[in-house]
């Protein structure tokens, strides 16, 4: 797709995307309050922002050098902890957009979450999310990207987990897949069946540089 070179660099296979979404959930972040001067001199920066849809306006005019702008497309109170002023009693996560909003909006790309470790329902409805979007954006030309995220109280083998996220968002359609580090074994075996460029989230600015080294190592695209 085309749109997929606004933030994936086919020469190198290599893609740096940051995620500022959060705020639809936790509320304003510290540090983010004047969103788009506070982001606007990274967009040169980096190859992806991954923005709620109400942020995609304040950073209208970037130019083709900049970062492409991609859309946060499902909320989950997933995010939010025990400490949360409203903590969740029961976890929910709804499709908010369709492929065609997320143009008019003047994303790039979408973004949306797989859930794992929570009750079937959630589940079947990540994928019957991932499906429907990829499906749009394949008729509009609006890649899709599914970040993996194994973070409910049934996940037993957080690796495995992993591997199995990623072989769905595979199956539904993803044009890329952003992955939690899921350790040595399972990302091995993740790099051996992944078929299309996959993201790696480190756990944590102090193993960022070894867990990436190990991604990039296995085909990793940043």
């Amino acid at each position: 797709m085309l749109r997929m070179k606004e933030f994936f660099n086919g020469a190198d296979s290599r893609s740096l995307i940051i995620d500022v979404s959060a705020g639809m959930v936790l509320g304003a972040l510290p540090g983010l309050e004047d969103f788009a001067a506070t982001l606007r001199p990274s967009l040169a920066l980096v190859d992806g922002v991954v923005c709620a849809p109400g942020r995609l306006r304040g950073l209208e005019g970037r130019t083709k050098q900049e970062a492409g702008l991609l859309m946060r497309m499902d909320w989950s109170n997933s995010r939010r902890g025990r400490n949360f002023v409203l903590p969740p009693v029961q976890i929910h996560q709804f499709q908010l957009f369709s492929a065609s909003e997320a143009s008019d909006f003047g994303a790039v790309g979408m973004v949306i979450s797989f859930l794992l470790g929570y009750e079937e329902e959630i589940e079947a409805a990540c994928m019957k999310s991932t499906v429907t979007l990829a499906l749009e954006g394949k008729a509009c030309g609006m890649p899709l990207v599914v970040e993996v995220c194994p973070t409910g109280p049934r996940v037993m083998l957080p690796g495995k987990a992993v591997e199995l996220g990623a072989s769905y968002a595979l199956e539904g359609g993803a044009d890329m897949i952003a992955l939690p580090y899921p350790g040595p074994a399972s990302l091995k075996t993740i790099s051996q069946f992944i078929s299309v460029p996959w993201l790696l989230k480190p756990t944590d600015f102090n193993t960022t540089k070894q867990e990436l080294a190990e991604a990039l190592a296995l085909g990793c695209s940043g």
